[in-house]
């Protein structure tokens, strides 16, 4: 299994997760899924940058909605376009985002309704931090870096320039800086 790098951004007296992702290159590609704050929704979905790594123009791909065996768009920084089948990404490299999403989310990420919520929001509530939607774990809030309004962590050695160009495409309202 692959070591997935991963960034998550989060405003503690605002929005709260602006976003959460995960990423690994395969060839010249990068493969992951994010999720984060769209006005007052919270969108997910799997990404594909394709030819990221080589001297060709990379192409963005992404999920309509939270399944990598779905829809799938075509994004630019200016619009958003359906694309036909077959999807950007193998069969075993969706089961393979699907295991790294189960992860992911188990170790950062927690929601409304799920597994615990109750007692990791009274956690949330007991550092001064609101429980919303979706949240980061108390039990990670330490790995971010808190000097500044938008508190956010990266693993180290994470290629910052895939999320600044995810965020150029993405519908989150999160820019990287």
């Amino acid at each position: 299994m692959r070591e997935p790098w991963v960034h998550l951004a989060y405003a503690p007296r605002g929005a709260g997760l602006l976003c959460a992702l995960f990423w690994f290159a395969a060839d010249d590609h990068v493969y992951g899924w994010f999720t984060g704050a769209k006005a007052h929704e919270q969108v997910k979905s799997f990404f594909m940058l394709e030819d990221y790594y080589s001297k060709r123009q990379t192409v963005c791909y992404r999920s309509a909605q939270d399944d990598p065996y779905g829809d799938w768009l075509v994004c630019s920084t200016e619009k958003e376009s359906r694309i036909d089948r077959p999807i950007p990404v193998s069969t075993e490299l969706c089961h393979e985002l699907g295991r790294m999403q189960d992860a992911f989310v188990r170790e950062w990420l927690l929601f409304e309704g799920g597994q615990d919520y109750e007692r990791q929001a009274e956690a949330l509530h007991a550092r001064g931090l609101p429980a919303l939607a979706a949240n980061i774990r108390p039990s990670r809030i330490d790995k971010l870096a808190t000097s500044k309004p938008v508190w956010t962590y990266s693993s180290p050695g994470a290629d910052a320039h895939v999320v600044a160009f995810l965020a150029k495409r993405w519908p989150l309202d999160y820019r990287a800086d």
